[in-house]
C-alpha cells in the first residue's frame, strides 16, 4: 500500500500543471449573476446563460462545506419528451488553447451522480465543438457512470477513459475529475477525491501527434443541446450536481 501511494505521489508531482490565476478563462461554482445566469468566478465574466425544456430545471443548492453548486435534472428518460437542462457561456472566444489551437490547457469539474446511471445514453459534463470528421472538439463525460476525455482536431482523436474497464462512479460521492493536454503531444485524466486532492485513480496518460484543437460553436455544460423532440439518447442529458466547472489554458 506504501508503494502504491508513493508511486501516486511522484505521478501527481510530475504530471500537475501549475495554473496562474490570470490563464483560468472560466471558473462556475454555483453562484448566480442573475436570473437564470451563472455567474464566472475567474474575473472574466464568461457568465453561464441557463437554457431548460421539459420541465427540466438547473437550480443551485447548497451544503455546508461546499456552498452553491449546480443541480440538472434528474431521472434517466429515454422518450421524449424529457426534462432537460443546460449552460451555455456567453462567449467562447478564449475557451479554444492559445498558439492557434496547439497550446497547453486543461477543464474538468466536480461531478456527483445522484441516480445510478442508465445504461441507455451517454452523459455530458462539459463539451467545445461536435465529434465528427475534421471537426475539433475537447469534452469531458461520464457515459454510464465513468468518466472520460475527449481531445480531436478534426483527424487525430484521443479518447481517454479513468480507471479500469469497470469502474462506475459511486452514486452520491463527489469526485474531481481533470483533461489536459500537457504538452502537443500529451494528454492526461485524473479522478481526484476534491476535499483533498488524493488521486482516486491512477491518472492515465496518451501520447498522439495532434495539430491544432480549434472547436467551433458554442460550449455546451449538461448536456448536447434543448431539444423538445429527443430524449436523452440523443442530447447526452447530464443527471446529477456539478461544481467547479474550469478552463484555463497556457500558450508556451
Amino acid at each position: 500500500m506504501k508503494t502504491l501511494v508513493a508511486a501516486l505521489s511522484s505521478v501527481l508531482v510530475a504530471t500537475s500543471l501549475a495554473w496562474p490565476r490570470d490563464q483560468l478563462e472560466l471558473r462556475y461554482a454555483g453562484d448566480l449573476a442573475g436570473p437564470a445566469l451563472v455567474a464566472d468566478s475567474s474575473g472574466n465574466a464568461v457568465h453561464g446563460a441557463i437554457a431548460t425544456g421539459g420541465t427540466g430545471t438547473v437550480t443551485t443548492p447548497s451544503e455546508p462545506g461546499r456552498g452553491p453548486f449546480l443541480r440538472f435534472p434528474g431521472g434517466s428518460c429515454t422518450v421524449a419528451p424529457c426534462p432537460q437542462g443546460v449552460i451555455r457561456p456567453t462567449s467562447t472566444v478564449t475557451l479554444v488553447p492559445g498558439s492557434e489551437g496547439e497550446g497547453r490547457f486543461v477543464y474538468g469539474a466536480d461531478i456527483r451522480l445522484t441516480e445510478p446511471p442508465s445504461p441507455a445514453a451517454g452523459m455530458n459534463v462539459f463539451q467545445f465543438g461536435a465529434a465528427g470528421a475534421g471537426l475539433s472538439q475537447w469534452k469531458l463525460q461520464v457515459d454510464y457512470g465513468r468518466p472520460s476525455c475527449r481531445w480531436s482536431d478534426g483527424t487525430q482523436v484521443v479518447l481517454l477513459p479513468a480507471g479500469p474497464e469497470n469502474f462506475q462512479m459511486t452514486v452520491g460521492r463527489w469526485y474531481r475529475v481533470t483533461c489536459s493536454r500537457k504538452a502537443r503531444v500529451l494528454f492526461s485524466i485524473r479522478v481526484d477525491d476534491p476535499a483533498t486532492g488524493i488521486p482516486l485513480l491512477v491518472p492515465r496518460f496518451q501520447t498522439v501527434r495532434m495539430a491544432g484543437i480549434m472547436p467551433t460553436g458554442s460550449v455546451v455544460i449538461g448536456g448536447k443541446r434543448i431539444n423538445a423532440t429527443q430524449s436523452d439518447i440523443d442530447t447526452d442529458q447530464f443527471h446529477g450536481d456539478l461544481d467547479t466547472i474550469e478552463f484555463g489554458r497556457r500558450s508556451d
